[in-house]
């Protein structure tokens, strides 16, 4: 049987060749079931042995590693849904099923790995992966969007290789997972900095709101619920938790999580775009688990409970995240369907943590963690966090709720037919109906059925009414500019004045006007200047004349370069051969 933990990463890898055909689209859904299976058939402490692959692969299961893999195939399984329905046989999206194949088997490769090397080659296959969903269908913004993801994602990935490295120089290349021993300062810097990356974390954050924004609802799902979270199982597998306290690098944590968690909370407030709000939420999440991390380092004795309560809060922010996301892809066809609004709604509640949710238990299990150093002002900041969540998810909710359909040109359609944004993955002429994907509708009522039951079946009643006073107060607070956003003026065709002033993007509209004019001030003399020096440089490249002719263009040309290479490697083995 521990031959299944072997199927559950080359049945992707086998499939994703085959799935490019347009008729063997249907193995996007095949792909997920192995893990699936072995959740259900595998025991806890099964463990698999390859010696020959690599420098020795080892896969196998723990109660942590169980809890990932069981939210990471549950959110890819969902997500393939969409990929095969709604994205159906379009141009390109053979390769999108391809890498999507290829980035699933990287996730659950890292997740099963019990040594460092699998770890890290499921690590770049997933992330080099995922640069072509972020991509797809193409288009100037995606194209942004993927070129800062692939920068950050290889910064981490070297960051992330070399701190294996250093811990290799100590333990052995075929040391085991987690880790037994302490690694030093060097290693937990480029730590933080590698799985920071992924995970989102300020100010290693740029390239989140854009992929989040850019890629199609299917991949963002699986980007936000189940890749973001490898860096949380990374720090858990690789961070002394519960051997050492070592509290320089905790307060690091602390600080840096406190930061991330109120910031993008801040800056989420004023998006107008729902998936940024959900990507500035998923940093600010980021945010509490390094705080929760760095609590861990201070106190090793709390690793136990700590460790526990970090994959439940992570199951079930992949399981919101996910849904949301993938709900978007739905309200983005149909604005007005109540089913998927209301469904919305459940899961924004759950993410704001509102009493009866997943979101409540989450907080619930965390917090003999939160309180154990007895930092009052901590209470505080982590009971302001709770109200700018509750708020952001109102913001959210304003966000989505139907309005006059605008029309507007698309970019790269300037003066062409006007298309209507019906998704942030598809365009659509004007008046065009689309077909509303039944299958991927279904697929999200099952999802929103787990978390709704997330709290009833994993939780106990003393846990249901969590964070009620932090609900009440977000609610004061934003019952006046709701009322304000409803009223409008009569025989207006738009929004009234008062209803721009619910808006939390108007309140600080001076703000942003004052810097607006600093950075015109202070960038338009420095491009001005840096405009004459480059003039000044051209001018003096035409008084010298044209360059000098290349003498090495025909060294470089492949005839003459591939005869040199051949002749040289010929020389090397005739050297060699003759050495004694």
């Amino acid at each position: 049987m521990t031959g299944l933990l072997l199927a559950v990463v080359l049945v992707p890898l086998l499939l994703a060749p085959l799935a490019i055909h347009p008729a063997r689209r249907w193995l996007v859904l095949v792909a997920p079931l192995p893990a699936l299976a072995g959740l259900a058939l595998l025991p806890l402490d099964a463990r698999l042995e390859l010696p020959w692959l690599l420098f020795g692969t080892a896969l196998g299961l723990d109660e942590t590693t169980w809890v990932f893999l069981l939210f990471t195939a549950l959110v890819w399984s969902l997500a393939a849904v969409p990929v095969v329905e709604r994205l159906g046989t379009a141009a390109g999206t053979g390769r999108f099923r391809l890498l999507f194949l290829l980035a699933l088997a990287g996730n659950l490769w890292l997740i099963l790995a019990r040594e460092p090397v699998g770890f890290y080659v499921g690590f770049a296959i997933m992330g080099l992966a995922a640069y072509g969903l972020i991509l797809h269908p193409g288009g100037l913004l995606r194209r942004r969007a993927g070129r800062i993801y692939l920068a950050m994602t290889l910064i981490g990935e070297l960051a992330l290789f070399v701190a294996l490295l250093l811990m290799a120089q100590t333990q052995g290349v075929t040391w085991s997972l987690p880790a037994t021993s302490a690694p030093d300062g060097t290693v937990i810097a480029l730590l933080l900095l590698g799985l920071g990356i992924k995970a989102g974390l300020m100010p290693l954050h740029p390239w989140l709101p854009l992929a989040y924004g850019a890629a199609p609802a299917p991949a963002a799902a699986v980007l936000s619920g189940a890749m973001s979270k490898v860096a949380l199982l990374g720090w858990l597998r690789l961070l002394p938790l519960g051997q050492v306290a070592l509290p320089e690098w905790g307060m690091l944590f602390v600080w840096l999580g406190l930061v991330s968690l109120l910031v993008a909370l801040g800056v989420g407030l004023v998006q107008t775009d729902p998936r940024r709000v959900l990507a500035y939420s998923s940093i600010s999440k980021a945010g509490l688990f390094v705080l929760l991390l760095g609590l861990l380092l201070l106190e090793p004795q709390l690793a136990p409970v700590g460790i526990g309560a970090l994959t439940l809060y992570a199951a079930h922010h992949a399981l919101v995240k996910s849904g949301l996301f993938l709900g978007l892809g739905l309200h983005d066809l149909d604005p007005a369907r109540p089913l998927v609004r209301a469904g919305l709604i459940l899961l924004a509640l759950a993410l704001a943590g509102a009493p009866l949710t997943s979101g409540a238990l989450a907080k619930y299990v965390v917090k003999p963690v939160l309180v154990s150093p007895g930092w009052i002002w901590l209470d505080l900041a982590l009971m302001l966090a709770t109200v700018a969540t509750a708020l952001l998810m109102a913001r959210f909710v304003w966000l989505i709720w139907p309005a006059p359909s605008a029309v507007r040109l698309d970019d790269g359609h300037r003066g062409a037919l006007p298309i209507l944004r019906t998704s942030n993955d598809t365009q659509a002429p004007v008046g065009f109906q689309p077909v509303f994907p039944i299958w991927s509708l279904a697929a999200w009522i099952l999802l929103l059925g787990l978390v709704a039951g997330f709290p009833f079946v994993l939780g106990e009643p003393s846990a249901w009414p969590t964070n009620a006073g932090a609900m009440l107060i977000a609610g004061l607070v934003a019952a006046p500019p709701a009322l304000a956003i409803w009223r409008r003026a009569p025989g207006s065709g738009r929004p009234s004045r008062r209803r721009r002033l619910g808006d939390l993007v108007v309140l600080i509209e001076p703000i942003l006007a004052a810097q607006l004019w600093a950075g015109r001030t202070l960038f338009g003399r420095w491009n001005a200047t840096v405009e004459t020096a480059r003039a000044h440089l051209y001018g003096l490249g035409e008084r010298v004349g044209p360059p000098l002719p290349d003498p090495e263009r025909t060294l470089r040309a492949w005839p003459t370069a591939g005869r040199l290479w051949l002749g040289v490697t010929v020389l090397l083995l005739l050297l060699v051969l003759m050495a004694p």
